[in-house]
């Protein structure tokens, strides 16, 4: 198949290469390489974010990613990448229409706004290519879990989600705010993101001293945060509940400079006034080498947030062995097995997560098994082959007369 990704926001060049990357970045760089890998051919289109990208960059056999002009070259939050979609649709749409796709995937809801615009534009009389939408999250299901509202945008989630012939979240509660709109069951379907398992495992060396040399024989918790979402004020206050306990936090997502940032800024007064600042470690965003060193060093994975998007963090923290304690919504809720690979909390407040590191670190035989069982379950259960073979069963949903022509069929996991 000939399959057109939309990554308006989310270049997948720098997770490509092993650099710092936010997570749909990742995702889209290791699902089109397995994609490729399975014998389709696969073309990225993002945003030109750098005077100095050129037009077109191949990112190994059978993946290419195209840059296209629309708004300023550089890097920009999502609602002002918002502002030129129009422009990315139609450029888009003149791609498209000379390349015509088997199938249009588009990632988030400013990809998938062009994506239909572009795909419409594309089309003529014979109509544009089918097209298949991933939300890694939905307004809808972050209000849900406290965090704001943003009437636009879901007002937009819901329009993308109506137009698409199929629909692609990552979590069960996320299908179930796409059936409170109105979207028919046989139109959605549970896949999560990924994990690579050979880069990431149990297995491997450590090196985390070179970030935060660990003292005294302390617990080690670590956690990979975007540092205005709140979930690192959360776990500052549950450091100070743990007085034998220390705290790395990797920023997130890339591009942040730890000196000019004002979050880390703030975040490292906070940690002065409760007076764990000797015991907190914040650090810049690792290449993607580096981090797999980094949680292997570490006893416990903790999450602050309320709500995990993509859940790639924790995914990679359980397929290096590390039990995991975060609160139970979105994806966590699909990764982690309560009691057996970590454990979900109601709520990500600071009592509540200390008291449940507490219990790992007083049975330390079940914080060992359930590093064991997260790393089995990774293994198992996310891997970038399955995660690509259950996306190519919804393209074949997408696409009847592509039916029987794939490489290999998905397994049971999409549902």
């Amino acid at each position: 198949m000939k399959i057109a990704m939309v990554a308006e926001h989310a270049n997948p060049l720098p997770a490509h290469k092993g650099e710092p990357a936010c997570g749909d970045s990742v995702q889209i760089a290791a699902l089109s390489r397995q994609l490729a890998k399975a014998g389709h051919r696969v073309t990225v289109y993002a945003r030109r974010h750098a005077p100095d990208l050129p037009e077109r960059s191949r990112m190994g056999r059978g993946v290419a990613v195209e840059h296209l002009a629309a708004g300023p070259q550089r890097r920009l939050e999502e609602d002002s990448a918002a502002e030129h979609t129009g422009t990315f649709a139609r450029e888009l749409g003149e791609r498209i229409a000379e390349d015509r796709p088997d199938v249009l995937h588009a990632f988030g809801w400013t990809s998938g706004l062009a994506a239909v615009s572009a795909a419409r534009a594309a089309g003529g009389d014979g109509g544009g290519p089918p097209l298949v939408q991933t939300f890694h999250a939905l307004n809808a299901a972050e209000q849900r879990a406290g965090l704001p509202e943003r009437a636009d945008r879901a007002r937009i989630e819901a329009a993308v989600a109506g137009h698409a012939d199929h629909v692609l979240v990552a979590s069960a509660d996320q299908r179930f705010e796409l059936a409170r709109m109105g979207l028919p069951r046989d139109r959605v379907s549970v896949v999560p993101s990924g994990v690579d398992t050979d880069h990431f495992s149990s297995e491997g060396g450590t090196s985390a001293d070179t970030w935060s040399p660990r003292k005294n024989a302390r617990l080690r918790m670590v956690s990979v945060t975007d540092l205005a979402a709140g979930g690192a004020e959360v776990l500052i206050s549950t450091l100070r509940r743990l007085p034998d306990a220390e705290l790395t936090i990797v920023a997130g997502p890339a591009q942040v400079e730890l000196p000019l940032n004002d979050d880390a800024r703030r975040l490292e007064l906070l940690a002065k006034e409760a007076g764990v600042d000797d015991r907190l470690s914040l650090t810049g965003p690792l290449d993607r080498k580096e981090l797999p060193r980094l949680l292997r060093s570490a006893d416990v994975y903790v999450s602050g947030a309320a709500y995990e998007p993509c859940g790639g963090a924790v995914l990679e923290a359980m397929a290096c062995g590390l039990p995991v304690v975060a609160r139970g919504a979105g994806i966590v809720n699909e990764a982690v097995l309560h009691g057996t690979t970590g454990t979900l909390l109601r709520h990500a407040r600071p009592d509540a997560l200390a008291r449940a590191v507490r219990s790992l670190t007083a049975e330390p035989t079940m914080a060992t098994a359930y590093g064991i069982a997260g790393c089995d379950r990774a293994a198992s259960r996310f891997t970038w082959d399955r995660v690509a073979a259950e996306t190519e069963r919804v393209y074949q949903r997408a696409c009847p007369a592509a039916e029987g022509e794939l490489p290999y069929a998905a397994g049971d996991g999409a549902h």
